[in-house]
């Protein structure tokens, strides 16, 4: 009889150590669920990504109890909070309240702005940039080329060059704007989540653009544009790369570390002035 206590004793124990957080992340505002947000560890390369219907996994038995669990989506505040509080509930929704922006209405005068590309554009096929995407939501990474502009410009469309598309359903890429501190990225200066479905039949030349000029995003100075695949995929999918061009990697809400080999092929279309 002791040595069956003594064997439930630890199975509890093992199953509490072993235990999955399950959730939703949600906007406070209407209750409705976000797709795709990073749940993550604040300077560290661990976490999970909620799916397309907003709902998460993740365990947390082997991050020490004072480290920070955060939630950063466009246009929403930051959530944030210890993993020690965090797994006290079980299942856990998480609520992100609405950021209120004002976003100062800039005429653009054709006349007194040219159009004008930006980035890396290489097309090379034997330089490549290939995304890990074989663990879907377990595994997620961002990349981030860096751009700068003496002159304020309106960001038009943001491009990115595939060598290699062999994916036989879509795949979706996020797109990310940072400001720059220390020579890396630091703040988001979105005020949305930009996701894009893409299949091969919508690239052109090899390319895919995605139309933001409706966003009204003005830069100047340094700046980083970054992508991260969501979900998982079993095709072959490479982006041309460049090599000796500034790139940034990070996993989940990790370090930016640069790119040692070559950067991504990320150019992007804007409007600057003459």
């Amino acid at each position: 009889m002791k040595k069956l206590n003594f064997l439930f004793v630890i199975f509890v124990f093992f199953t509490f150590q072993a235990q999955t957080i399950s959730g939703v992340v949600l906007s406070k505002e209407d209750h409705q669920p976000i797709p795709y947000a990073k749940i993550g560890i604040v300077d560290g390369n661990f976490g999970t990504q909620a799916d397309e219907n907003g709902k998460f996994q993740i365990q947390l038995d082997a991050i020490s109890k004072d480290k920070e669990l955060m939630v950063a989506v466009p246009g929403y505040k930051q959530f944030r909070t210890t993993v020690g509080d965090f797994v006290k509930e079980n299942p856990h929704p998480i609520y992100l309240y609405e950021k209120v922006t004002n976003i100062q209405e800039v005429v653009l005068v054709p006349n007194q702005y040219k159009d004008k590309n930006l980035g890396v554009n290489t097309k090379s096929k034997s330089v490549m940039f290939t995304p890990n995407m074989e663990k879907g939501n377990s595994v997620v990474e961002e990349t981030a080329v860096e751009f700068s502009s003496s002159k304020k410009l309106k960001l038009s469309k943001i491009n990115i060059n595939f060598s290699r598309f062999e994916a036989t359903t879509p795949i979706k890429v996020r797109y990310t704007i940072y400001d720059e501190k220390d020579g890396k990225p630091n703040n988001l200066l979105l005020n949305k989540d930009i996701i894009a479905t893409i299949t091969r039949d919508q690239l052109q030349d090899s390319t895919f653009s995605v139309d933001i000029s409706n966003e009204k995003i003005w830069l100047q100075g340094k700046f980083f544009v970054g992508i991260q695949f969501i979900g998982q995929s079993d095709g072959k999918v490479a982006l041309s790369g460049a090599l000796f061009r500034p790139g940034y990697y990070r996993s989940f809400y990790g370090n930016w570390e640069k790119i040692g080999i070559a950067a991504p092929a990320i150019n992007i279309d804007v409007k600057v002035k003459k």
